[in-house]
């Protein structure tokens, strides 16, 4: 494909990267020419410096034989009218515009502007983050299937389980299996670590598996659940208390949703004026000061509190306010908002919960311009996996599970065959209009990508 991306900050670069690297052809315009810095020294694309909408910048740019074109700069303005003009003027096949302020959605619905909320996404993110961790519960997936599947970190004090001991009938499966951030090929005879991590899928009767095998309630050492997005209620958590870090725009949606779900909720931040984000109707508290700050925290009500969010545009206050609430206060759940990508590394190695926004809205981007045959349907393992589903591949016809993990990498969590679902064992043979729910690496990811294009 040809895109053109109009914008180069974190989004913008790291979309432009991606889109290189799978070997589409990519121009990247931005007024400042300092920001092309970020693509790196392997993009192979070409950069224009100029306004997003400026016809004769964008003929330059072969926006006529352009496939797709983004706008994502850090403007909603700019981003209106650079859609607009690459939609109504030179009437490009696709179009997407990032929204950073909720409030100018309808505004880019009327114009009939595909875009996606950065602002409303990464909230919604954290907020399932937040829920999911705290009260584990059965979901079931859109075609209620009653299979979920749930990660968990292996704790100290289990002996002598395998991984096959995770395996039973139809109740339970192990999915993946990663020890020291690697993920490695398993068979049942594989001894389980303490430190290992593992993806499990399961029915309803599988937490008694986990429970025998671990030892313990296994919902104490069960991470984040990934289910289909499905409208929640207040009655599916208790109501709290939430202090949340920093009023950036993430920070105030966020409040209103966790007040709107009945939690009683502290906001912090250095700026008041930012308070004003915040709706007249908002009954929560309001507290000046730094995030990480104990004496500010104190106020917030930290030492009751059930849930802490730190949601600056600041990665080290981020990281710096989480662990003080984590590790000085206890706090029982904790999530941190990231910006640079380069330091997921250090958020998994320190275990702590994060939403990466740069890498969420990306990731939706790309799949909303290329139309993948590979679909996201989210993350386990604190977002060292993603987890992925896809059609089965004509070539994969016959072929039976372990085969196509070994052949692929990927790890298969269950198929759908018409209604029904399957937690596969090995010898499970598939067919062609089976749906494959799957968890890999993003590199896995890519290949399997390309592997499906090949039929």
């Amino acid at each position: 494909m040809y895109v053109i991306v109009a914008g180069c900050g974190r989004v913008g670069s790291q979309l432009a990267q991606a889109l290189s690297y799978e070997a589409h052809d990519v121009v990247v315009i931005d007024r400042n020419p300092t920001s092309f810095r970020r693509l790196g020294g392997t993009f192979n694309g070409i950069t224009l410096e100029g306004v997003a909408f400026d016809e004769e910048l964008l003929l330059e740019a072969g926006i006529e034989q352009a496939d797709a074109f983004a706008a994502v700069t850090n403007h909603d303005n700019t981003n209106l009218m650079a859609a607009e003009v690459a939609m109504r003027v030179f009437e490009v096949p696709r179009v997407i515009s990032r929204v950073y302020y909720p409030e100018k959605e309808l505004t880019f619905f009327k114009m009939g502007i595909d875009y996606v909320c950065s602002t409303t996404l990464l909230a919604e993110r954290a907020r399932d983050k937040l829920y999911q961790g705290s009260d584990v519960k059965i979901q079931q997936d859109r075609l209620d299937l009653g299979i979920q599947v749930v990660d968990l970190e292996v704790p100290g004090g289990v002996e002598g389980a395998t991984a096959g001991s995770l395996n039973y009938g139809v109740s339970s499966r192990l999915v993946t299996l990663l020890r020291g951030n690697r993920e490695i090929y398993w068979n049942s005879a594989t001894p389980l670590k303490p430190g290992d991590g593992l993806v499990v899928s399961l029915r309803r009767e599988g937490w008694a598996v986990l429970a025998r095998v671990m030892g313990s309630d296994p919902a104490s050492h069960i991470g984040p659940v990934f289910s289909v997005p499905a409208p929640r209620t207040t009655e599916q958590m208790t109501p709290g208390r939430v202090v949340i870090g920093g009023c950036s725009a993430v920070g105030a949606q966020l409040a209103v949703l966790l007040s709107m779900d009945g939690h009683r909720v502290a906001i912090i931040d250095t700026d008041t004026s930012k308070f004003a984000r915040l709706p007249s109707t908002f009954e929560g508290d309001f507290i000046e000061g730094t995030i990480f700050n104990e004496d500010a925290l104190t106020a917030a009500g930290i030492e009751s509190a059930d849930y802490f969010l730190s949601m600056t545009k600041k990665d080290n206050a981020n990281l710096m306010a989480a662990e003080v609430a984590r590790h000085v206060f206890g706090v029982p759940r904790v999530v941190a908002r990231l910006f640079n990508t380069d330091k997921e590394r250090t958020y998994q190695a320190l275990g702590m919960d994060y939403v990466c926004g740069t890498r969420l809205l990306s990731q939706v981007l790309q799949e909303r311009i290329l139309l993948p045959l590979v679909r996201s349907r989210g993350a386990v393992l604190n977002n060292r996996l993603d987890l992925v589903e896809f059609e089965c591949p004509r070539r994969w016809e016959g072929m039976t599970v372990r085969e196509a993990w070994e052949g692929s990498g990927v790890a298969l969590a269950y198929i759908t065959r018409r209604t029904s679902g399957y937690l596969p064992e090995d010898n499970f043979v598939l067919h062609q209009g089976d749906t494959i729910t799957a968890a890999a690496t993003g590199q896995n990811v890519r290949k399997l990508e390309k592997h499906l294009h090949r039929g």
